[in-house]
């Protein structure tokens, strides 16, 4: 851009309205039926709330630079091209004037200003049309509709969606709990009645409990060729994704420390990501647990209404 200025991030729409977007890139009946219940993991409601903070963000770019060009008259300027070289006239009436040397830094502006004025609108109305499908957009409808039905009914439906209580079973039953057997029980009871092998562990356990967010306490999971318990696998009801959280209890211990770097590192060979699909909490002698940074984990996984 003439301003310098480059966004690391692009507008996608193009020409489609919101609809056009939503429909280009989630179109169930190109899907096999099992993988339509899968959908939800796109979250598409979150990727165009995104998308709004990013245009909200041009828009004062925009708004930004039309002020800073505001002095500037918009005068006709015809375009040129021959030979690879672009020439640029200044129109007045049927007459134009070619212009050259330091008199195109005129012609640079006014072409920066009719494009600002237009990239402006065209913002203004992708806002307007984000803002009004966001407003409407529920996904939760597509749960209801199986959900109003009678006992007897629901027994005859093979619902295109899972409903919840019949995924979050699923998941309890496809990520068992309690099979680290090599340390023996724990020393803590939870709240839900398990027991777990430090204070911390526990506070996790039972502000995930109290928040109603489906975990399972050391269950198994491979990574490549390794075998890890994670202290704890969670269930995002938001995107039916599987999280993992990982409490580093002796971060000062270098032993310790050292192992679960290496454990880590295998994670990340594995595809997991730091923040998203996989958490940490740690704490050592003189760095107790960070109840608020707990707090704020717990509050991303709690199911939005």
């Amino acid at each position: 851009m003439g301003n310098g200025v480059k966004h690391a991030i692009p507008i996608h729409f193009g020409k489609m309205g919101v609809w056009e977007l939503v429909k280009k890139w989630y179109n169930p009946y190109n899907l096999a039926k099992n993988d339509r219940k899968g959908i939800f993991m796109n979250n598409i409601k979150k990727e165009l709330e995104n998308q709004l903070e990013v245009i909200i963000a041009l828009l004062k770019t925009s708004d930004k630079n039309i002020r800073r060009l505001e002095n500037i008259e918009i005068e006709p300027v015809e375009v040129v091209s021959r030979n690879r070289r672009h020439l640029y006239y200044l129109k007045e009436g049927d007459k134009r004037k070619y212009v050259s040397g330091p008199k195109i830094e005129k012609v640079k502006k006014i072409i920066q200003k009719q494009y600002e004025i237009q990239a402006n609108k065209t913002l203004c109305k992708l806002k307007k049309e984000l803002e009004r499908f966001l407003e409407r957009y529920d996904f939760e409808e597509i749960y209801k509709v199986y959900d109003n039905y009678s006992d007897g009914r629901k027994y005859m439906i093979d619902p295109i969606i899972e409903a919840e209580e019949d995924f979050i079973e699923r998941w309890y039953e496809e990520h068992p709990g309690g099979q680290n057997s090599f340390y023996g029980d724990g020393l803590y009871k939870t709240d839900r009645g398990e027991y777990v092998r430090s204070k911390s562990e526990k506070i996790i356990a039972d502000m995930l409990y109290q928040n109603s967010i489906p975990y399972q306490y050391e269950a198994l999971l491979e990574l490549g060729c390794t075998t890890v318990f994670p202290d704890f696998t969670i269930l995002d009801l938001n995107t039916r994704n599987t999280v993992y959280w990982e409490h580093l209890g002796l971060a000062s211990d270098e032993e310790y420390a050292v192992k679960n770097f290496y454990k880590l590192a295998k994670y990340e060979s594995s595809n997991y990501k730091l923040g998203e699909n996989l958490l940490i909490t740690q704490e050592a002698e003189d760095m107790p647990l960070d109840i608020e940074l707990v707090q704020a984990k717990i509050a991303r996984l709690r199911k939005r209404q």
